[in-house]
């Protein structure tokens, strides 16, 4: 069973400052994004969108972070501008510090993302 929670980081210095070796919390919200969406170009397009701000947790699900209210407005209108609202579904949880961190994983399993490769003769 492991736990997991907002991001940690370790090393460097941070925006404020702190000295390197020292664990900073970063100032982020978290949300669970889910999708269920019928058409494949759309769906990797919202798989896209979602990879770049946060891991792929289960096929159709992300744990986001965004670092403001702004940013999760933008994420938003981007998700909704990219669904066909009459087909498709995506919900989106926030999840507080406390939720954050009572996340529980059972398993091991790790969803690989899918690497594009080009094959030249």
């Amino acid at each position: 069973m492991t736990r997991t929670g907002p991001t940690a980081r370790c090393g460097g210095n941070d925006r404020n400052g702190s000295a390197a070796g020292t664990v900073v919390l970063a100032a982020v919200m978290l949300y669970l994004i889910t999708y269920d969406i019928a058409d494949d170009r759309r769906r990797e397009d919202v798989a896209t969108v979602l990879s770049g701000y946060g891991p792929r947790v289960q096929l159709s699900v992300f744990e986001c972070e965004v670092r403001s209210r702004r940013e999760a407005a933008a994420l938003r209108g981007t998700l909704r501008n990219l669904i066909e609202p009459a087909e498709d579904q995506i919900r989106i949880y926030p999840l507080d510090e406390a939720a954050a961190h009572g996340v529980v994983v059972l398993g091991a399993r790790v969803i690989e993302e899918r690497q594009d490769f080009w094959i030249v003769s």
